[in-house]
């Protein structure tokens, strides 16, 4: 059998491992369970994969994204290894059909979502394999403490309970102590040897830049740098609105975001990775696979959710080991939208009782029906239907998401449905005209079977390639036909796909975690509270703060850090508010105008601007100016 370093070589191609990785390999290989806390970027899925070459039987990995799995199976796959995930199924045969190829496919890995193991019927098939590992991905998620909880991970205990001897490998890159004491306890880990690296990423100068345009603080600081940057926004809209400002100003840059289609989303991972992009502003979604060495830079446009968050997405500056920057751009304004992003539109329990009723009337699921029903709906439509808010709804599925009553999938597929409203005559006659719409009638009557006798579904992709005609105008081709009374047109948009797991039993249902989900929504407030103290507090050292957060102490300053402690500030302007008010008695200003003529650092301006608005002292216009109220 061929050594670790022998198939690192061969599968991989590369000669050694990165700090931890050997031991944790070595240590795991002899059956005893195993915690990895590795850095965003530090090779955790290495870990148990390679050991999974090096011994007969399976190893079981559960994760907690479907997205996360294929892209990791499709990753082993290109390399020559044998992997598979259990898809969403909405028949026995179709589980059965997966458990076929898991037993007959000389699979090493197989992966699958925690919700699986509170089947009976999975657990019970599951048992039959030759399993000689168990991984456990985004460990963190068993936590009610972590930022991601997802109870499903608690079912994880039922596989120790089947296979005894078999060790556990649980992975994370971003677990406070309190975290990890869950993880060893949910887990039903037997005094699990814990290996982690300090939480420091020492080569990352992490900024926070008190900005009233922070655009204009990106451009500045890349108009004249050639290197690879990423820069986070919070929304699609904010991603395609920066990126095509950055472009404007003559910048290597695109954007990416999850309402792309796949092969979009991996053409422009391979622009970004290939450096024929250097500049990716994306939303969260650009997560998964980012595994470049050179990035020198990670923007934030707005602050995030949670410190894990930001560590993670700050974690994929630097790699290569060699200096980068970490930079949040933050003004006064921001602890506003920082609530209105993600605390405003927390469902409570009312909220989840009303939307679980109504999602089962609009799907017309009965009472104690539904478990293992596959469906599709339009999130718009449903919305509008109930009069209900789409930010709110959106976090109603994915906390039914978490608390496995259903899968909640994001789709983006459109489905475009054409019948002739007119005769063959007219038809004809329409074609005369000679127009793009004539093109689109002639290509119709040639290339689709009893249009004019029933509705057919026709690929607007295969008639931009034989038309020569951009999608979005055949689109409003079409639109128009229909106007004319040619066409009957039908766009169908569906952007959810639930895979319903236990019959609807409503108070049942919903009971065994309706209290749970408000504890959750005190912890996010928590969580974010933490972040707005990170970004507003001028005194602590941004490294520090960090590494407090994850139970360590440093007691060095930075070079460049923008708190006091390290630039070694220690006065604060005085009556700094009185002159503010002094300003804006005679004219609104800006916070740059303000700055200028108190000639006080901007991070000062901001914060008492930040607080004064708070304290509703001032208020902010339609142009962005500060006035007196």
């Amino acid at each position: 059998m061929e050594n670790s370093l022998d198939l690192l070589k061969k599968y991989w191609q590369t000669n050694g491992f990165r700090p931890l990785q050997k031991e944790i390999m070595e240590h795991y290989q002899t059956g005893q369970d195993t915690i990895a806390l590795l850095p965003t970027g530090g090779g955790k899925s290495l870990c148990y994969q390679l050991p999974a070459l090096m011994q007969e039987g399976i190893t079981l990995v559960i994760s907690p994204l479907i997205s996360l799995m294929q892209d990791q199976v499709n990753q082993l796959k290109a390399k020559g290894i044998k992997a598979m995930y259990f898809e969403s199924s909405s028949s026995r045969n179709s589980l059965d059909h997966q458990f076929d190829n898991a037993r007959y496919g000389s699979y090493k890995l197989i992966y699958f979502s925690p919700e699986r193991l509170l089947s009976d019927g999975f657990l019970n098939q599951i048992k039959n394999l030759p399993i000689h590992g168990i991984a456990v991905d985004e460990a963190h998620c068993v936590s009610e403490w972590g930022h991601d909880f997802r109870p499903a991970f608690k079912a994880i205990k039922q596989l120790k309970l089947l296979f005894h001897q078999v060790p556990i490998i649980a992975l994370t890159a971003s677990a406070t102590s309190k975290v990890l004491e869950d993880i060893i306890i949910e887990l039903g880990m037997k005094t699990p040897k814990v290996f982690k690296t300090s939480f420091e990423r020492k080569n990352i100068n992490y900024q926070v830049v008190y900005a009233e345009d922070k655009i204009q603080v990106i451009k500045k600081a890349l108009k004249h740098k050639k290197e690879s940057c990423i820069i986070y926004c919070r929304s699609r809209r904010e991603t395609e609105n920066t990126a095509k400002q950055l472009v404007n100003w003559g910048l290597s840059c695109d954007y990416f975001h999850g309402g792309m289609e796949a092969p979009l989303k991996k053409q422009k991972l391979d622009d970004w990775k290939q450096e024929r992009i250097l500049v990716m502003v994306a939303t969260n979604a650009f997560g998964m696979g980012i595994d470049k060495e050179n990035v020198r830079k990670v923007f934030h446009i707005m602050i995030p959710e949670s410190m894990e968050s930001y560590y993670q997405e700050t974690g994929r500056a630097g790699r290569d080991g060699k200096p980068a920057a970490a930079v949040l751009l933050v003004n006064p304004n921001d602890k506003l939208r920082l609530y209105d992003q993600f605390l405003k539109h927390l469902p409570d329990s009312k909220d989840l009782k009303k939307f679980f009723k109504k999602l089962c009337d609009y799907l017309q699921i009965p009472y104690g029906e539904g478990a293992e029903m596959q469906f599709k709906l339009n999130l718009k439509d449903f919305c509008n239907t109930y009069h209900f808010k789409p930010k709110k709804v959106f976090n109603c599925f994915k906390v039914f998401d978490r608390e496995g009553v259903f899968e909640f999938q994001q789709l983006y597929q459109s489905q475009t449905f054409v019948k002739f409203h007119c005769t063959q005559q007219q038809a004809i006659q329409r074609i005369e005209q000679n127009d793009s719409a004539a093109s689109v009638v002639q290509f119709l009557m040639r290339n689709i079977e009893e249009v004019f006798s029933s509705e057919k579904k026709i690929n607007l992709g295969q008639f931009s390639d034989l038309l020569g005609m951009e999608i979005d105008r055949i689109k409003a081709v079409l639109v128009s036909l229909e106007k004319e009374n040619i066409i009957k047109l039908n766009l169908i948009n569906t952007d959810v796909k639930l895979q319903w797991k236990i019959p609807r039993e409503d108070q049942f249902t919903l009971n065994v975690f309706l209290q749970r989900v408000e504890d959750q929504n005190q912890l996010k407030q928590d969580k974010i509270q933490k972040m707005l103290d990170y970004a507003f507090d001028l005194r602590q050292c941004k490294r520090n703060v960090i590494l407090s957060y994850f139970g360590e102490h440093r007691k060095k300053i930075c070079n460049n850090c923008s708190a006091e402690s390290c630039q070694r500030i220690t006065k604060t302007p005085k009556n700094i508010d009185d002159q503010i008010i002094e300003l804006l008695n005679e004219a609104p200003a800006s916070a740059r105008d303000i700055s200028e003529e108190m000639e006080v650092g901007n991070e000062y301006i901001v914060l008492a601007l930040q607080q004064m608005l708070e304290n509703k002292v001032i208020g902010l216009n339609e142009s962005n100016l500060f006035y007196l109220k």
